[in-house]
């Protein structure tokens, strides 16, 4: 089978600057802050690290113990160009099985959506036995409920699905993990108010587009408790492995 060059596509959004990358990383600094450990000293994973923006966020927010894991050579070279310690793996699942309960916080940052789905479940399993217990996950993948969801499900020749929040759920619970959170906070949001303000009426337009986009799901689908689902373009899920978590077997 040819190898495929995931750079390709991944360098048609992302540069290589400075600037490019601090601004990405500050994106995902807001994100991740308050779903982090709180010990700066905690062992983070990042799995599928790309060119390593999260890892920068990470640095920023003053952690000290970090790794990526990549599966692209590319992807990895562009990650250890930066000063991150990036490693180049095969087979993941594989990886995180053979080094159980060694991580505080795994990130699957757009990913999960690139496995195959009969690999999901594993591959989230792997990452509970790469937690410590009472270690958590903290994952975004495309959002099935956007309007866009079909566009960003294409977007990517190597994506292989999206996720509802009870599909993610799924997943995530049959992999064994607990205190499953999947963020419900950004639905339509609170209406704009100074519309004259020019900064506004983009905000304006976006709710209203969402305020449209709940009356169709409140159409189609009325006996759903709707009004809290995420319009988001992706999904932000958080979950833990029980503090008396299962062997590195089980």
């Amino acid at each position: 089978m040819r190898p495929i060059d995931y750079s390709i596509h991944y360098s048609r959004f992302h540069d290589d600057s400075d600037a490019h990358a601090e601004t990405m990383a500050g994106g995902l600094r807001n994100l991740l802050a308050s779903h982090l450990p709180g010990k700066r000293d905690s062992a983070i994973l990042d799995v599928g690290c790309g060119y390593g923006f999260a890892l920068r966020a990470l640095r920023g927010l003053g952690y000290t113990a970090l790794k990526g894991l990549e599966i692209s050579p590319q992807q990895a070279e562009r990650g250890r160009g930066t000063g991150f310690d990036v490693e180049i793996v095969v087979d993941t699942a594989t990886w995180l099985h053979a080094h159980p309960s060694c991580y505080d916080c795994v990130l699957l940052l757009d990913v999960l959506e690139h496995v195959p789905m009969a690999a999901q479940i594993d591959l989230l399993h792997a990452i509970l036995v790469a937690l410590k217990p009472g270690g958590r996950i903290v994952l975004t993948t495309p959002n099935a409920n956007s309007i866009l969801a079909s566009r960003w499900r294409y977007i990517d020749y190597t994506h292989h699905g999206s996720f509802t929040e009870h599909s993610l759920y799924f997943v995530l619970k049959n992999a064994g993990f607990e205190s499953i959170m999947i963020d419900a906070s950004k639905g339509i949001g609170r209406m704009p108010r100074r519309l004259w303000r020019r900064d506004m009426r983009l905000a304006w337009r976006k709710w209203f587009v969402r305020w449209c986009w709940l009356q169709v799901h409140k159409a189609e689908i009325p006996w759903e408790k709707i009004e809290h689902i995420s319009f988001e373009l992706n999904l932000l899920a958080v979950a833990e492995k029980a503090a008396a978590g299962p062997g590195p077997d089980k």
